[in-house]
């Protein structure tokens, strides 16, 4: 039986590369914004001991595209300081998140 529990991860803006930590086997449910902030909400087993990295890829509108975009799986889009700044919020593709 898992111990399942729904985290929130705030995406780290100035670190690069981009990486969040959680749980192995965790599976990214959305993101949003919150005060301010890029959240990733993740669905994650609170037993499981192993850390891994999660690459996510945030990228503003009118942006370069990086060449392995099609590696990731498309979160969705936040807007931050009122419309603003608008972030597209992509996730590398793993067996949770296919294309």
């Amino acid at each position: 039986m898992t111990n399942q529990r729904i985290y929130k991860y705030i995406y780290p803006l100035i670190e690069d590369p981009k990486r969040i930590k959680m749980p192995r086997g965790s599976s990214i449910l959305g993101v949003e914004e919150q005060f301010g902030n890029i959240v990733v909400y993740a669905l994650i087993d609170k037993d499981e001991q192993t850390i891994i990295d999660y690459p996510i890829a945030v990228l503003g509108t009118g942006r370069r595209v990086p060449s392995d975009i099609n590696d990731y799986a498309f979160l969705g889009t936040v807007k931050l300081f009122g419309g603003e700044l608008m972030f597209h919020v992509f996730c590398k593709k793993t067996d949770k998140h296919p294309s």
